[in-house]
């Protein structure tokens, strides 16, 4: 049986390797730091040197910035690069051909979940390292901005842990429009829609209630200083079960259909 699943896990490692764009979407978040790094060093040298920090240089020189730009970015990479896997299937007509191979579909479906999820989970540990290191950087290269004087670990670690489990449910939700619509502008579109609308009604109670409002609770969580679990992600959670299970349902459907 581990064998089996070993093969199906595989298979899909092999179709999706053939798509390297894929990965290098998901690297882009990590570029983006990179670009705000350099971005911020040019100032800091155009400006003539680095002016004495008064205020926590983590939220204000990397965590301000980077975490509005992983709110926008990350949902839409995360449906783009969610599409793209089912997109293989559709366009090799895979979708029957999986219906005659002698593996279980379970064990095809949670090799090609599990699959996503470790990507995703890569390229946010990935982004998180680099944020570290960027400010673990600004701090030898520039101590006058103040980084080490301040341990952020424990607040930025459970601000990226808040915001995987978001993306984890946001890839969920992505899996279920991307096996029900061919076309990726619904799922894209989507995306982008849900966005906006949990930007604009984060404050409302019901907001902990839409999964993608995690994404604009980056930057709260990072500037506030919040580590604790709350209600919203919670609520992610179990949504990324809740829309596991939505997809399964799909997945099944569209084997036997």
């Amino acid at each position: 049986m581990t064998n089996t699943f070993y093969r199906a896990f595989s298979s899909e490692q092999y179709k999706l390797s053939k798509n390297k764009e894929i990965f290098g979407i998901l690297l882009l978040p990590a570029l983006i730091i990179f670009a705000v790094d350099l971005y911020s060093i040019y100032g800091i040298l155009t400006e003539g040197g680095a002016e004495e920090g008064t205020s926590n240089p983590w939220k204000m020189v990397l965590g301000k910035t980077v975490s509005l730009f992983l709110y926008m970015l990350y949902p839409i990479l995360v449906s783009l690069f969610v599409h793209a896997c089912c997109d293989v299937e559709y366009r090799n007509n895979n979708y029957k051909i999986l219906f005659t191979i002698p593996v279980s579909k379970s064990k095809i479906f949670v090799s090609k979940v599990l699959f996503m999820q470790m990507t995703v989970w890569f390229s946010m540990i990935l982004t998180y390292l680099v944020f570290l290191l960027s400010g673990y950087f600004f701090s030898i290269a520039f101590p006058e901005l103040g980084f080490q004087n301040y341990d952020f670990r424990e607040v930025i670690f459970y601000a990226f842990l808040k915001f995987t489990i978001t993306l984890s449910a946001i890839t969920m939700i992505q899996l279920a429009l991307s096996l029900t619509f061919k076309n990726f502008i619904y799922p894209i579109g989507f995306s982008m829609f849900m966005l906006v609308f949990s930007g604009l009604t984060n404050e409302k109670k019901f907001s902990d209630f839409l999964v993608y409002t995690g994404g604009s609770k980056l930057f709260g969580n990072l500037m506030f200083e919040n580590i604790s679990f709350e209600r919203l992600d919670y609520c992610n959670i179990a949504a990324v079960f809740v829309f596991a299970g939505v997809s399964f349902y799909l997945f099944v459907r569209k084997k036997g259909g």
